[in-house]
């Protein structure tokens, strides 16, 4: 009984993929029409990997990952969040008060959590990265002011993942 459902789910497995396979083939362009189109295309600058020129990128990066780490402890719970490590404006929409109660609920919800990856970005003033938790995983993105002293200007923490 346990054999047949086995095969019978890598069968249905297999058909998917090969129709997947088979609806990704049918739907590349031939090559002379994606090179005319590339041709026909006017080159855009890459805007989003520009950095401001009045930003210092290795400070900017070293008080972002100074900024992740308080974050990270203090929903951890070894430490609270100190109010000067946020801008006024992100302040007067979310006290800091409340966004320690946030990271709290996140710690209560999915227990300790520590940084296990941070995504590459095109700019120093924002990151993405992935927390490791008790229970799951969040990932976490968080943004700093483009002048120094690079307080946090934004954090957005997505849904866990269970383990």
């Amino acid at each position: 009984m346990i054999t047949t459902k086995t095969r019978n789910a890598v069968c249905l497995t297999a058909l998917l993929a090969a129709a997947g396979f088979m609806t990704a083939a049918q739907a590349q362009p031939d090559a002379a029409a994606t090179d005319a189109a590339k041709a026909a295309a006017p080159q855009a600058a890459p805007a989003a990997q520009a950095v401001p020129a009045n930003v210092d990128a290795a400070a900017a990066d070293a008080a972002l990952r100074k900024r992740l780490q308080a974050v990270v402890a203090a929903m951890d719970g070894k430490s609270k969040l100190a109010a000067n490590n946020f801008n006024e404006e992100f302040l007067k929409n979310s006290p800091i008060d409340t966004v320690q109660k946030a990271l709290d609920s996140v710690r209560t919800g999915v227990g300790s959590c520590q940084t296990v990856g941070r995504m590459e970005s095109s700019t120093p003033l924002a990151t993405s990265v992935l927390l490791s938790c008790t229970k799951g995983f969040v990932p976490m993105e968080l943004a700093v002011e483009p002048k120094a002293p690079y307080r946090i200007s934004g954090i957005l923490l997505r849904p866990a993942f269970w383990k």
